[in-house]
Order: C-alpha cells, then sequence, then structure tokens
C-alpha cells in the first residue's frame, strides 16, 4: 500500500429529517394486540456514513443540515458526531469529537487536520465515521467537498457488497485508491474483486483484507489499470460491513478524481446527469456473472428518446467489462437507459477536471434526495438534470442557503417542475434569496404525489467544462417494518 499526494480538500454532510437518508433502524414494532397484518411506517432513530480521507493532509470543512418534517423527529432530540477513522494501526493524537445538534440549520463546521502520536508528529490522512441520532437521523447525507463547499462524491453508507467502475490506463489513470472504512465495532473481512476488458485482474493481496473496528484501510489498485480501458472493482465482505471510496487520477499530478458507487447489477438500469460537453462522454459496463451480455442504450433527451448506437447493442462475455464512446450524444443532456439479458454494473465518464466528472447507475427517488455541497458565481452554475423514463413527472426543487433552516423564508427558495414523459429536463437552481454571496448551499429534490418514476443529478458547470456530477439518491425520513410473527426471521438494516 501506498498513500497518493494530493491537493486538501472538504468534508461536506448534510444530516436532514425534511431531506431524508438512507439510514439504520434501531426500534422494532411494538406488537399489537392481535396478529400483525400489515408493514408499519416509522421514522428513521439512527444512521451513519463514512467520509474518504480528505485530499491531502490538511483540514477540512463540514456543512450539515437537519430537519424534521411530517413529524418524523418531532419532539426528539437529536445529534450528529464526526469521530476520526485513523488508518489501521496507527496511533493518533486525541481529536475531540466534532458534534452538531441543532436540526434546521445548514453550517459548515472544521474538520481538523490529524497527526500521530510521539515526539515527531507527523500528519496523516483519515475517514471520519459520521453518526446521527433521533431529529437529526432521519434524512442524513454526507459528500466530500472543495474548500468551497463543492462537492466531489457522497459519502458512503456501509454495506457488504459495493460496486465501482471507471477508466484505466488506456483512458489516462495511473493511480487508483481504495479507502475501506469500518464504522461498526467488530472487525471487518474485505474481498476486492477487479475485472478490466481483459478479464478478471489479481491485485496484490485482494482477499481477506481485515479492517479493524473504527479504522481505514488504504489499498493501492494502480496496477489493475496497466493497459486497461476500463476497470471495475467489487468490495464485498465475509465478515462484517466497511463503506468504501474510489479515487482514480494520472501517473503524476494531482489533478483526480471519485468514482460514486453503483446501482448493484441489475438487467436494467438507469444512469442520471450526462451532462452536454466539449468531448464525448465514455460508458463503463462491467458484466460480474459468467453468462454473456447484450446490452442496449436509449438515450432520454429533452428532445425525447432515440438510440446513439443505433440498432447495434453492446455484447461482452461473462466476466468482462468494456468502455463505449458515446459521440452520438453530442452537446445534448441525457440519461442512459441500459437493457441486458444479465445483471451488469453502468457507469459514464464526462470529459471535465481532472480524469473527468463522473455519474452512476441509480435507483429512481422515492421520497426526496439532498445534494449538499452546490456553489454558484465566478463562473459556476448548478444545474439539476431530472429524466422520467416512463410516466411524468413533478418534482420541487428547493435551495437551502448556509446558516437558514429548510422551512425559514429567507433561507429557501423552491420551485416546482414538470418532467415530460421519455424526456429529461435541466433546471438552474441558483441559491435562494439573501444567501451570502459565494456561500455553498442545499439542494433538495422532492417528487411530488402522482409523480411518475424520476431519476436526478446535480451538475455543476464553468464556461468551458463540467466540474462536478453527484447522482441523486433517495434520502429516507421513515422505513417499513414488516410485520411481527412467531417466527425466528429477522431483520437487518
Amino acid at each position: 500500500m501506498r498513500a497518493l499526494h494530493l491537493v486538501p480538500a472538504a468534508v461536506v454532510l448534510v444530516a436532514a429529517g425534511a431531506i431524508g437518508g438512507v439510514a439504520q433502524w434501531s426500534h422494532p414494532a411494538a406488537p399489537g394486540p392481535g396478529p400483525a397484518t400489515s408493514d408499519r411506517l416509522v421514522a428513521v432513530t439512527a444512521a451513519t456514513r463514512a467520509c474518504p480521507p480528505a485530499l491531502g493532509t490538511g483540514s477540512g470543512r463540514v456543512a450539515l443540515i437537519a430537519a424534521a418534517t411530517s413529524g418524523t423527529a418531532a419532539g426528539r432530540a437529536g445529534q450528529a458526531e464526526l469521530t476520526p477513522l485513523p488508518p489501521a494501526g496507527v496511533q493518533l493524537r486525541t481529536v475531540a469529537p466534532i458534534s452538531q445538534g441543532g436540526p434546521g440549520v445548514l453550517s459548515l463546521l472544521p474538520v481538523p487536520a490529524a497527526s500521530t502520536t510521539g515526539k515527531k508528529a507527523t500528519p496523516v490522512q483519515v475517514g471520519w465515521s459520521v453518526t446521527a441520532t433521533g431529529s437529526m437521523a432521519p434524512a442524513m447525507e454526507a459528500e466530500v467537498a472543495q474548500s468551497s463547499g463543492l462537492a466531489s462524491v457522497r459519502c458512503s453508507a456501509p454495506g457488504s457488497d459495493l460496486w465501482f467502475a471507471g477508466p484505466g490506463q488506456q483512458e489516462g489513470v495511473g493511480q487508483i485508491q481504495l479507502d475501506l472504512m469500518n464504522v461498526d465495532a467488530l472487525s471487518a473481512s474485505v474481498n476486492v474483486s477487479v475485472i478490466t476488458d481483459a478479464g478478471p485482474v489479481l491485485v496484490g493481496d485482494d482477499t481477506g483484507i481485515i479492517v479493524p473496528p473504527h479504522q481505514t484501510v488504504t489499498e493501492t489498485l494502480s496496477s489493475a489499470a496497466a493497459g486497461a480501458s476500463v476497470v471495475a472493482i467489487q468490495v464485498r465482505t465475509s465478515i462484517g460491513r466497511v463503506a468504501a471510496d474510489v479515487l482514480e487520477g494520472p501517473a503524476h499530478g494531482a489533478m483526480s478524481s471519485w468514482l460514486p458507487g453503483a446501482a448493484p447489477p441489475s438487467t436494467q438500469q438507469v444512469i442520471p446527469g450526462v451532462p452536454p460537453s466539449s468531448g464525448a462522454a465514455g460508458l463503463f459496463l462491467e458484466v460480474p456473472g459468467d453468462g454473456n451480455a447484450r446490452v442496449s442504450v436509449l438515450a432520454i433527451t429533452p428532445q425525447g428518446q432515440y438510440r446513439p448506437l443505433g440498432s447495434q447493442t453492446i455484447d461482452l462475455p461473462g466476466q468482462s467489462a468494456s468502455y463505449s464512446a458515446l459521440t452520438p450524444l453530442g452537446g445534448t443532456a441525457a440519461a442512459l437507459e441500459l437493457t441486458s439479458n444479465v445483471p451488469v454494473i453502468a457507469a459514464v465518464v464526462v470529459p471535465g477536471s481532472g480524469i473527468g466528472a463522473f455519474t452512476a447507475a441509480t435507483a429512481p427517488i422515492s421520497e426526496q434526495a439532498v445534494v449538499a455541497g452546490n456553489v454558484a458565481g465566478s463562473g459556476l452554475t448548478a444545474n439539476v438534470v431530472l429524466s422520467a423514463p416512463v410516466g411524468a413527472a413533478r418534482v420541487r426543487l428547493t435551495a437551502v442557503a448556509s446558516g437558514a433552516g429548510a422551512g425559514a423564508a429567507a433561507g429557501a427558495a423552491s420551485q416546482v417542475v414538470s418532467v415530460r414523459a421519455a424526456h429529461t429536463l435541466v433546471v438552474s437552481v441558483p441559491p435562494p434569496p439573501g444567501a451570502k454571496r459565494g456561500s455553498a448551499y442545499a439542494i433538495v429534490i422532492t417528487p411530488l404525489a402522482g409523480s411518475g418514476p424520476v431519476y436526478a443529478a446535480r451538475v455543476e458547470q464553468s464556461q468551458s467544462s463540467v466540474v462536478s456530477i453527484v447522482p441523486a439518491v433517495t434520502a429516507l425520513t421513515t422505513i417499513s417494518l414488516p410485520p411481527v410473527r412467531e417466527s425466528y426471521d429477522a431483520i437487518s438494516p
């Protein structure tokens, strides 16, 4: 393992009761007087995320917002806390947890740099565990961001099966860094699988990687990129769970890019938020199983649907990956709908800062989604790209200013937009009136009642390039508990 030396960045956190967050549940439904016959909706009461080490070893910042809605957390105290996840086996100088307990306020919090103990303290890269309870838990979201507050990548929820896809050496990548973060009190055992366009690749000790409790293990997968156009990574645990993030960059230089986590393998995939750009976007596909895949690509644009590859399909053998240029997309925004006979993994790169900006397959937004790190001005604009593959969609977009609650009229502004069925809509979301010039603000994406399935991503662009893409992921405020019966069945978050 070897650390990458990269430019400083910041961490952005959003935890919002009004805005939602995929979270753990901690209170089972109480059995009624008779047999339970239907699921119960309960508010999320605990949530956990992990932010990867900031680029470089300097300090960063955390932006946090939390607010209850529809009584999901009414009357409950809440707190969000950040604690360091040091490299495995490294003793840190004491770093006090960073706490924020006020729901309804978007604020920026400093994240200090970390250093080792001993007479000669040296700076180290550390991950950060983010936990929330009570009114801060329904809706927690975290993002790594630049010092300006512009989000680069969402901090991940811990899991047991995580997927990433991105470019290899043939597309300019010389360094690949995988951060494995354990937010739990038990050790996790991790297996890392890599597939390129040449097939499965063995990369060092990629099986049985032990990640101790509340620590980070960083693996260098750079050798996997050698001679490859595409590198697909699966992180799977046999014991416990981890959060994972992947950073790719050129062999020399500091302009690196984060890969967003991709949706699990499926025969139906939608990749939102492919913006227009000066060069051709690229599609990464992986077939994790043994069966051969035949993938068709449908572009959903503001003008409607069309097939950018014509009647041509992308044919892939099992246990392989591929890269396809999307030159026909031209200068229009789009979502890509992929249909395959066997499950696949999918992601897209768009020319932009560093090795490019990335978006990956997601699920439709079911309650609401939030992107915390947005900026406008100085040549940057924040757009939300909304796509409705099936039925027409109606969506409320809310911008929440720094230092103001989600419901405060002076600190939030919203607009309702309609997306035609089988179309994409690009909506500019400026900061709300009264926001300080150059300050970060959050964007909440809420499908309204009766809306068809909607997929979204936030795209930040300058006049000349794409700066950042963040695919929008559902942020839950409630979860459904199945009925209690006389059974040994159990539920795991």
